[in-house]
């Protein structure tokens, strides 16, 4: 059984493998972290993106925010000078990674950039100049896991007039973000059915039916902290092409917050070779 919820059994395994990291006389540092804007200096009032880069050694690879059978999400969080607002973190599309004993994550080998929109204010005075913070935190594995960490800060001045910087890293990870689907439309239809087991448990079956010859579909549920996934079933019919997913969903509702429906990525691989994907909200009753 498959249990895709952040509250993984997994991790004490995880910080254990790193302890001994630590006690050998050099311990790895597989993961260098920096934070990035995309433009040369903040204008009052205009948006930005600013994100925090990874790079990953060789062979070393960290995790999506659904970290799947193993391992923790990365972590990225941005303080921002009084007035300044950010976005949620974009999340590109990760990859697969089969462990030991059947195991699979969810991920990023090479590098990875975890960005924000930031919105300045409007009063922001030319001349001046403003600080942009963010906090990293990641789980880095190979043979061992080892947890690390940065604290980062970018100055940046304050002018009226600014330029496009890091152009092609900025360009290249967004080309990587997945597509939302309430504001487009995807290259597929979609049926959802939902049926309630017991109390706050659920089991959901989407079929997707593909178009423009998409294939290679596969479904990465978001549990987050109000739901618990498990058994995820994918298959194909080899006749139609339509595809499925089934799972069980628990709802689970800290200090009685209602839930806004579970949030799935479905990824394929579009008719051109490349790998995309669009974010599916399931919906389930309150």
């Amino acid at each position: 059984m498959k249990r895709f919820t952040l509250l993984f059994l997994m991790a004490c395994s995880i910080f254990s493998a790193a302890q001994v990291g630590v006690i050998a006389s050099e311990q790895p540092r597989p993961v260098r972290a920096e934070i990035l804007a995309d433009v040369s200096a903040v204008k009052p009032g205009a948006p930005f993106e600013a994100g925090v880069l990874l790079k990953v050694d060789p062979h070393w690879h960290v995790y999506w925010k659904n970290p799947g059978d193993s391992g923790l999400p990365t972590s990225v969080e941005f303080t921002l000078p009084e007035g300044f607002k950010a976005s949620e973190l974009r999340w590109p599309i990760p990859s697969i990674f089969e462990g030991a004993g059947g195991l699979t994550d969810y991920g990023y080998e090479d590098s990875l950039l975890l960005s924000a929109v930031i919105t300045p204010p409007l009063d922001l005075k030319p001349g001046t100049s403003v600080t942009i913070k963010a906090r990293a935190s990641w789980v880095s594995c190979r043979d061992i896991c080892i947890p690390g960490r940065a604290e980062l800060e970018l100055e940046m001045p304050v002018s009226m007039s600014t330029e496009r910087a890091n152009t092609d890293l900025f360009s290249e990870w967004s080309a990587r973000l997945p597509v939302n689907y309430s504001g487009s439309t995807p290259p597929f239809g979609t049926d959802i059915k939902t049926v309630p087991k017991n109390g706050n448990e659920y089991s959901v079956v989407i079929l997707i039916d593909p178009k423009d010859g998409m294939s290679g579909i596969g479904l990465y549920p978001v549990p987050g902290n109000s739901f618990i996934v498990d058994d995820i079933v994918i298959g194909t019919d080899e006749e139609s092409g339509r595809s499925s997913a089934a799972l069980d969903v628990k709802v689970l509702q800290p200090g009685g917050k209602p839930h806004k429906g579970l949030e799935a990525l479905v990824v394929y691989t579009d008719k051109d070779g490349k790998r995309s994907g669009y974010e599916l909200q399931v919906p389930l009753p309150q």
